[in-house]
């Protein structure tokens, strides 16, 4: 509490006692107390910041610098309170410019880079940043300066954006999830019947399953049907997204680490995603592209049910259920010595393939149905779908699979105009004609590159630059850019 409001409380709580009113004393003495233990100690926060600050009246003499500020330049307090930081700047002991005094001149907050050199006789490059305190006249009262040493702010953001990474790679699924929606396999189609009938006959056993087909089939979906229909459903469900995690984080992250295990590592260490899966499921997507190291590693913890983790001494035993899906091709990279023999044999207990739309297309309008329904009602819009449009969708031969129509669709409920989809519309956004023959007759390859081509165009155009089209899409600005330098599309940020 400040002295002045310190002295007003105990004045006015002689005045009632003065006047003989006791209780109105005891009442005030009381007011006073919970004050104080409510006040909060701005002082005792300032001294556990781990960023330095150091703080000037408006005559830059020196007032205050915290803990971390002394441990950062390697002083005592003793050294710069009560000393102008014009002297001590002079003297190019500590620093040979400083952004007081010009944040006292232009009255706002002043950003300075700079060399500087500690009390230990080490150069740090540190980045500060001056903030004006101001009185009610307007005039400059302090200014609080916040000191941060660049490397360890790189080393911050590099951390952050390694989590963040490997945030959106993992998806952890537990008995305190709520509200799970199940996503629906649509289809009928007899290799989808056939799925249905291997998942209800594996789910309820551990065996490993893999699931392989093409990029957007609904390979996640068949793991989540398999999850719900298996006894551990309720149990821990770990989804990873192999490709997702960086490789330098990849076992750290899949097994955990101990104390000091390397540089950064958790003072308290970490467990692994296969611990946090332990007595559940954990999803292993995109397996293909697993470093082959890894994949040794993998097929212990396969072979012996149990992990290492990094930096560890003894084997932590699991009882987790695998599941892993591929968009690759196994076999291939097999006689390419790019994938493990051991390790497919050993995944591939339970395999099931997901054909691509194109080979069941007596499914198309069952997911046209169904999406249609999903994305009308989430939007809250009506549209409705004429037969000569379901005939494009028919006859489209979905590159994309499941995930792009599902996309199309939820694009055209947004953005159709009126309540009724015309089939040219929807051709020319295909780059079909609106008969459904395809304008682009060049094979497989050639459809997936344009459509692949189409999406990066228009996030690119929509989100305005690569950075915000890679985060629209979920992928690295680096794919952004050599996929826009295959197709010849303009890259250049907005001026």
């Amino acid at each position: 509490m400040e002295r002045t409001a310190l002295a007003q409380a105990l004045d006015e709580i002689r005045a009632s006692l003065e006047q003989g009113d006791r209780d109105g004393a005891l009442a005030r003495l009381d007011a006073l107390r919970t004050r104080n233990e409510t006040e909060v100690d701005f002082r005792q926060i300032v001294d556990s910041l781990l960023d330095g600050v150091y703080i000037t009246d408006e005559n830059c003499v020196t007032r205050y610098v915290n803990p971390a500020y002394c441990k950062h330049m390697g002083i005592e307090a003793g050294d710069v309170l009560g000393r102008s930081i014009n002297e001590i700047a002079s003297e190019g002991n500590l620093f040979h410019k400083t952004v007081s005094a010009d944040v006292i001149k232009l009255k706002r907050n002043v950003t300075g880079t700079g060399i500087v050199q500690t009390g230990r006789g080490r150069a740090i490059p540190t980045y500060v940043t001056g903030v004006p305190v101001l009185r009610e006249n307007g005039t400059v009262k302090n200014v609080a300066v916040s000191v941060y040493d660049t490397d360890s702010l790189m080393y911050r953001v590099t951390e952050f954006r390694k989590t963040v990474h490997v945030e959106k790679a993992v998806k952890i699924l537990d008995q305190s999830s709520s509200g799970i929606e199940l996503n629906v396999m649509v289809g009928d189609a007899p290799a989808i019947r056939e799925i249905r009938r291997t998942i209800a006959r594996a789910a309820p056993t551990d065996v490993t399953i893999l699931i392989t087909g093409e990029s957007g089939v609904g390979k996640e979906v068949i793991a989540d049907r398999i999850y719900y229909e298996s006894d551990r459903q309720g149990k821990p469900f770990v989804k990873v997204n192999c490709t997702a995690i960086p490789a330098n984080l990849l076992e750290s992250e899949l097994f955990g680490y101990e104390k000091g295990a390397f540089t950064g590592a958790l003072n308290q260490g970490k467990a692994g995603l296969f611990e946090l899966a332990n007595s559940g499921t954990i999803l292993l997507d995109e397996i293909g592209d697993l470093p082959y190291e890894m994949q040794t590693k993998l097929l212990r913890v396969l072979q012996q049910k149990e992990i290492m983790r990094l930096g560890g001494t003894k084997p932590i035993s699991l009882d987790v259920r695998v599941i892993a899906a591929t968009n690759a091709d196994l076999k291939k990279k097999m006689q390419e010595g790019s994938f493990r023999e051991d390790l497919y044999y050993r995944l591939s207990t339970i395999p099931i393939y997901v054909p691509p739309l194109r080979e069941r297309p007596e499914d198309i309008l069952k997911f046209v149905k169904h999406y249609f329904f999903e994305y009308c009602t989430k939007h809250a819009h009506t549209i409705t779908v004429p037969d000569e449009t379901l005939a494009v969708f028919q006859n489209y031969p979905w590159p994309g699979n499941v995930r792009q129509l599902q996309n199309v669709i939820e694009y055209m409920v947004i953005c159709c105009e009126g309540n009724v989809l015309q089939p040219d519309v929807l051709a020319e956004y295909l780059g079909i004609d609106s008969r459904g023959v395809n304008l682009h007759p060049s094979g497989l390859k050639a459809a997936l590159d344009d459509y692949e081509k189409a999406i990066i165009a228009r996030a690119l155009k929509e989100h305005g630059g690569v950075r915000r089209a890679a985060q629209a899409l979920d992928v690295d600005a680096s794919t952004i850019s050599r996929k826009a330098r295959k197709y010849g599309l303009d890259v250049s940020e907005p001026g």
